[in-house]
């Protein structure tokens, strides 16, 4: 184990984890807050990018600093928090689409517009066309049929049924949850 002796006092190089966890969940707590539609993730976005970049600079120099006292254990614990939310970040949005897909159908909330909650037809798209300066349109589609999934050449239903997204969304959605699909066109 290294250690850095200053001024008679002994600093111990552990690895120190706590830190990554702690960022992970900030970073899945802050992707859930701005995928939700209204003010709220309008003024959280351009709030959370300078965060992450202030963040990352002053990680980047406590790391050289640690770096620099020989402590490569600590320095790199610190990397790790820079680092964990960038390796995981498809696991973190798809819990954020979750917790907001469980938002929509389960309370109504959690879309643009009206709150509407499911009523059991077949197809049924929610709005969740969200973004900073006009982002991409992003629609939850519940269809029971699973027929939105294929390309339009594999479709047996009419496409009356899928009111219009079949152009614009039929093999290009990405499957959430059970009959659940996410859309972003």
């Amino acid at each position: 184990m290294f250690k850095y002796r200053e001024s008679g006092a002994v600093t111990v190089d552990r690895w120190i984890f706590w830190p990554a966890f702690t960022s992970l969940g900030i970073v899945l707590i802050l992707t859930l807050v701005c995928g939700l539609p209204g003010l709220v993730s309008f003024v959280m976005m351009p709030i959370s990018l300078l965060g992450y970049a202030v963040t990352s600079v002053v990680l980047l120099i406590a790391t050289g600093i640690l770096a620099a006292m020989r402590l490569p254990r600590r320095a790199a614990s610190l990397l790790f928090v820079l680092i964990m939310p960038v390796l995981l970040w498809s696991p973190i949005n798809w819990v954020a689409e979750c917790v907001h897909l469980g938002l929509t159908v389960g309370f109504g909330a959690g879309q643009a517009g009206p709150s509407s909650k499911p009523d059991g037809r077949d197809f049924q798209v929610f709005d969740w066309s969200v973004g900073f300066a006009g982002g991409p349109n992003t629609f939850l589609i519940h269809d029971k049929t699973d027929q939105i999934a294929p390309p339009m050449a594999q479709h047996t239903q009419p496409s009356v049924s899928e009111k219009g997204f079949e152009e614009d969304c039929a093999g290009k959605v990405s499957h959430l949850l059970g009959h659940y699909y996410v859309c972003r066109f």
